[in-house]
């Protein structure tokens, strides 16, 4: 059964015959976009596809002494490359550690969570000015029957995924400098000073002076005052 990587070199085959060299750079980019594989992987599995007669090669003159092998699909590994096109992929697990981060994010100082999006940010509008770039080779989408199409798609995805992560990056960086301003700000504010103790009023009396009148619904918090004065008959 050929591999999800046997697949990858069927399809940058299917474009042009390479050396062993130029399909490890092919799996740099463009192929490396969306599926990457070490050098150290792909002579195997060039070796299970042409001893599966889905690869062919041939040698030719290399730039030294030693003749180098141009790999070719063949008919049937074409037939097959278009039957695995159209099959459901493989269900694979997602795995995002900046996304794991923004889950844990609460635990996090804010103001060093910043820092971690912007640099992220960076990476994603330098990637994004690339495609950008190769998409103005384009004047229009080719016909689906083009090989360039499927150059186009994936350019199309590259870049709709870019700006998606471009707009969560940024929309982060929002919130992580708003909770790093209020803590901020709290830590700022001044203490709150406690309410002085309610301070008694005074009725004046030529007999006894100053008759001190408390304010009961103050201290108690009942709406009525204690009148000194008139409990014990003495009038100002």
């Amino acid at each position: 059964m050929t591999s999800t990587l046997g697949y990858a070199i069927l399809t940058a085959l299917a474009r042009r015959p390479r050396s062993g060299y130029e399909l490890a750079t092919a799996m740099g980019h463009p192929l490396g976009c969306f599926w990457t594989a070490r050098h150290s992987q792909i002579h195997p599995e060039l070796q299970r596809l042409v001893a599966a007669e889905l690869v062919t090669f041939e040698q030719v003159p290399g730039p030294g002494p030693q003749r180098k092998k141009i790999y070719s699909i063949t008919r049937l590994g074409t037939r097959e490359l278009r039957e695995w096109v159209v099959e459901p992929p493989q269900s694979r697990p997602e795995r995002d550690e900046l996304l794991l981060k923004s889950y844990a994010a609460w635990l996090a100082d804010p103001a060093e969570l910043v820092k971690l999006f912007q640099i992220q940010l960076e990476e994603h509008e330098r990637r994004l000015a690339t495609y950008e770039d190769e998409r103005s080779a384009f004047s229009s989408a080719p016909g689906r029957e083009s090989r360039r199409f499927g150059d186009y798609a994936t350019l199309w995805y590259g870049i709709s995924y870019e700006n998606h992560r471009i707009a969560w990056c940024r929309w982060m960086i929002d919130q992580l400098r708003a909770r790093s301003a209020r803590r901020s700000r709290l830590r700022k504010a001044p203490a709150a000073v406690p309410a002085p103790p309610p301070v008694p009023s005074f009725d004046v009396s030529p007999r006894f002076g100053a008759i001190p009148r408390f304010d009961m619904g103050a201290e108690f918090g009942v709406g009525a005052q204690f009148d000194v004065g008139a409990q014990f008959g003495v009038s100002p």
